[in-house]
């Protein structure tokens, strides 16, 4: 016993630093629909869910095993043959031989006993004689609980009859190779609710029955558990093999989407220390470099943090606000009036790019500070015409018309555009774009320096950190300060990270969570400059938030994160706003979106 001991304590030890990887072992074949008998459509619902274990509770009535719950609830149409047996065999006939289609996948059948067990036994042998197919498939384990016969009796049934094992029990090892999993009573073990995580020694008592079962190499679950999210997340966290579920489809979804709402970072960096010294104080500055990483607030934000182990550039800035994101027309925002409201000050309905409500063009900051003296620079990581960049430089009422978006670019007072390809890029667009003297460039790599009016459409602008896209957003970012700094007068700069909103969009949280890393970097050089420049301000602001994410787990020490979305669009979350720099108490507090112009125009020491 004090070897099992010392055994137990050592794979406790290893199972939490290896807690990260346990989540990616889940799937649905980890699913045990409880008295699943009880559902609209018992046995179909948690087949086609391809759960790993279904549970229906039985009575003899008259040589028969009726499923019901309670005897008030017999009825001689809900029979084990016709509920279970008779689909299961069904299936196995139509997939050759296989439970599920891919072979791999298994099913366990619990059939608990409410009854006599023997006289109920022996009725389910005499039934079971009839199902050849199934009493001889390896894919499918028949598991007797409830009722049970004194260990020392199994031997006296079937081998194709497995039984529930009690962890208070020693069992030969005979006895134990017909166990087919260990069950146990979680109210009776813990008091713990679901919510939160349990205490300490309720922690110890779970892990440590876990534990005892895994040392037998058997699989364990629990009944009577808490049966939500946040309990399955932490019945997970701590091992255990089936978590059972009242709430087939919303156990489905969540086993489903574990592999895009988990990520583990693999590639920390140090972020920036910034000085602090000009940071806050009341003074005009000549530059700002507006951030905008599309479609985050703060869980985003934070699950960034968690992912880099506790370091984030954007964290450092002291002036934290919240943005309100509505547009004129709709409780929740699209992109297009999102960016609007920062260019111009005016929300706009949504789809609207660079107008109002009625469709006249609105005067954007580019244009405005040219009348300075001042230049703009706009950098994207999606396409150009796309909504945020657009917002800056064009105006139209549909953010989809690419082609006379582009157009604007060619009149807009904009010096630089970079960003990813676009529809809009058509033969008429790119005489304009000749005819003005602009110079045109298909890739960044491909300017080595900045003369004069510049449009960049890079492919790989618009590929995803994971696919490859290396130090893009960084490059263009350098290619561009180094240009715009030697303004005298002072210059504009928008860095957009168009693909955090992707990650939202597709309920991935390694994109959301890379592209947001990749985004921070820049953060980190925007704070440099503005320490070394002592004239310049940087904001971060999301447009709206996308994804409804919340995060479910994690580990600062470790860098990995769990998160669970709500939603594949946009939601009325206010987004984070960040400020650094002179001038960045004035981004505390919540407020309009529209504020993030007005303050942009105040700093610059502008009326309009």
């Amino acid at each position: 016993m004090k070897q099992t001991r010392i055994w137990v304590l050592l794979a406790m030890a290893f199972f939490s630093k290896n807690k990260a990887q346990n989540y990616q072992n889940y799937n649905v074949s980890n699913a045990h629909s409880h008295n699943d008998y009880m559902q609209e459509i018992p046995f179909w619902e948690a087949y086609y869910a391809n759960f790993g274990s279904i549970e229906a509770d039985v009575f003899l009535v008259k040589d028969k095993l009726w499923v019901a719950h309670t005897e008030k609830e017999l009825s001689p149409d809900r029979t084990l043959e016709n509920l279970y047996l008779d689909p299961i065999s069904k299936q196995i006939k139509l997939n050759k031989g296989n439970i599920y289609q891919d072979p791999k996948k298994k099913l366990q059948l619990l059939i608990d006993i409410k009854q006599d067990y023997k006289t109920s036994l022996n009725a389910l042998v005499k039934i079971l004689k009839k199902y050849p197919e199934i009493t001889g498939n390896s894919g499918i384990k028949i598991v007797i609980t409830g009722g049970r016969p004194q260990p020392s009796d199994f031997k006296n049934y079937p081998n194709y009859l497995y039984f529930d094992g009690d962890l208070d029990k020693n069992y030969t090892a005979d006895e134990l190779k017909r166990i087919g999993l260990f069950s146990a009573d979680f109210p009776q073990l813990v008091k713990w609710n679901g919510k939160g995580i349990p205490r300490d020694e309720e922690t110890d008592k779970i892990k440590e029955a876990v534990e005892k079962a895994h040392a037998q190499q058997k699989s364990i679950r629990f009944y009577g558990a808490p049966d939500f999210t946040n309990a399955w997340v932490n019945l997970m966290d701590l091992g255990v093999d089936y978590i059972n579920t009242d709430h087939i489809p919303d156990l489905k979804k969540f086993m489903n989407t574990i592999p895009k709402s988990f990520y583990k970072n693999t590639k920390e960096y140090s972020t920036y220390s910034p000085t602090y010294k000009t940071d806050g104080i009341s003074k005009k500055v000549k530059n700002v470099i507006l951030l905008i990483p599309d479609g985050t607030s703060l869980p985003q934000y934070y699950a960034a943090f968690t992912a880099n182990k506790g370091k984030l550039n954007v964290f450092n800035m002291k002036a934290t606000g919240l943005s309100k994101t509505n547009s004129s027309n709709a409780y929740i925002t699209d992109s297009a009036p999102g960016s609007t409201a920062f260019a111009t000050g005016v929300k706009t309905k949504n789809t609207f790019v660079g107008v109002d409500g009625t469709g006249k063009a609105l005067a954007q900051i580019p244009d405005i500070i040219a009348e300075k003296g001042m230049v703009s620079g706009l950098i994207s990581t999606g396409d150009i015409t796309d909504a945020t960049p657009a917002d800056f430089y064009a105006h139209s009422d549909n953010r989809n018309s690419s082609e006379p978006i582009l157009k604007d670019f060619v009149s807009s007072k904009t010096k630089i555009l970079i960003g990813g390809p676009t529809n809009g890029l058509s033969q008429e667009n790119l005489q304009k774009i000749k005819d003005a003297k602009i110079d045109l460039f298909q890739d960044l790599k491909s300017v080595n320096k900045i003369n004069n009016r510049t449009l960049v459409i890079d492919p790989l602008a618009s590929k995803r950190v994971t696919d490859g896209r290396g130090k893009w957003l960084a490059d263009a970012f350098d290619l561009t300060l180094n240009d715009l700094k030697e303004n005298k007068k002072g210059f504009f700069m928008m860095v957009e990270a168009s693909q955090t909103d992707g990650g939202g969009h597709s309920n991935n949280l390694e994109q959301l969570v890379t592209e947001l890393l990749d985004f921070d970097e820049v953060v980190g050089k925007a704070m440099k400059f503005a320490d070394e420049n002592k004239e310049t301000l940087v904001i971060v602001v999301g447009d709206h938030e996308t994804g409804g994410l919340t995060l479910l787990d994690g580990s600062l020490n470790d860098g990995w994160v769990f998160g669970n979305f709500s939603t594949n669009d946009h939601t009325s979350i206010p987004a984070s706003v960040f400020a650094y720099g002179p001038n960045s108490k004035e981004f505390t507090g919540l407020f309009e979106n529209t504020e993030i112009f007005n303050k942009i125009l105040q700093a610059y020491g502008i009326r309009k």
